[in-house]
């Protein structure tokens, strides 16, 4: 008879250094995730003690404003993944970054500031157990911060729509302001999510052990998401440009409606012109200079050519 293959249980995860204990959102036998939110704090060079981060990566959290990207070292991966945010009032599109360590069996997030994000997930992460791995924790964090893609287009979706109501109703100096925002806000959107469907694209090629097989159908599964959006933004582009086309040609319409009537009235005005300054001329002998109705007949000669050229426009329908 075979003899039982004894198996050695896993050994207890060492205890986190003192210091680190307050950063320490979850701890299991396959993970143990610490989360930063001062990207300057001391700790975070504890952290690369702990772990064997490198010092441009520590460099890169505390210098915001990168695009999405990921470098694989010896024993972790690291990523940058960008949030983002509209910003109704001033019509703008605002990013974040939420930084990644990821090893096999420890994950590290920085932010600046709390996130919602991780404050999402962390519950999740707890309450189940196959939850429990580092490139599970960090695909649910990803597929959170891009799910989030989507209500940001669909407000800035909303924002064109009003836009474009505005520019029926009223264009104004300022709708244009809200058109060219629109329009920066959408190439910035864009380049964050071409840098993210990137990023994506490489988790999919990851080598063990960040990448197991059971993952294959989640990253793709995220990466439709990022390629949905892609699009979404597109269309918008697109919409945006029609309505600052729209836009310039009621401004157009309403400059011609303007010298239309300027011009009526100028035209109006020209034969009492005509008949004032014939009859104001420095000569003696002038019809009707010596009679007693001549201004009375002067003012009834401008009042009929002056009806006569309104019942003409508005004959030729100019009015």
């Amino acid at each position: 008879m075979s003899q039982p293959i004894e198996t050695t249980p896993p050994a207890p995860p060492a205890a986190p250094a003192a210091e680190l204990a307050p950063l320490l959102l979850h701890q299991s036998a396959h993970l143990r995730w610490y989360h930063l939110e001062d990207p300057d704090s001391p700790l975070l060079e504890r952290l690369g003690l702990e772990f064997g981060f490198h010092e441009l990566e520590i460099e890169d959290c505390r210098h915001q404003r990168h695009t999405a990207k990921m470098e694989e070292y010896d024993n972790h991966i690291f990523v940058i993944a960008n949030t983002l945010h509209f910003v109704r009032e001033t019509v703008g599109v605002w990013f974040g970054e939420l930084a990644f360590f990821v090893g096999q069996d420890f994950m590290v997030t920085v932010h600046l500031g709390p996130t919602r994000s991780v404050n999402e997930v962390a519950p999740k992460v707890k309450a189940a157990t196959k939850m429990q791995r580092p490139d599970r924790v960090f695909h649910m964090l990803l597929d959170n911060m891009i799910d989030r893609y989507l209500p940001v287009l669909d407000q800035i979706g909303d924002r064109i729509e009003e836009v474009e109501d505005e520019i029926h109703r009223d264009p104004t100096p300022k709708t244009l302001e809200d058109i060219f925002a629109l329009k920066r806000g959408l190439v910035e959107f864009r380049r964050t999510v071409g840098a993210m469907r990137e990023l994506v694209n490489s988790l999919t090629r990851l080598r063990a052990p960040y990448y197991r097989a059971d993952m294959a159908a989640y990253w793709r599964d995220l990466y439709d998401h990022v390629i949905r959006g892609m699009t979404i933004i597109e269309s918008y582009r697109d919409l945006l440009a029609s309505v600052l086309e729209v836009y310039l040609t009621a401004a157009a319409n309403r400059t011609n409606e303007i010298m239309k009537v300027l011009t009526i009235y100028a035209t109006i005005l020209l034969p009492m012109v005509v008949i004032t300054g014939y009859f104001g001329m420095n000569f003696e002998h002038l019809p009707l200079l010596e009679s007693r109705y001549g201004t009375t007949l002067v003012h009834i000669l401008m009042i009929v050519s002056s009806l006569g050229l309104l019942l003409y426009f508005n004959r030729k329908r100019w009015l």
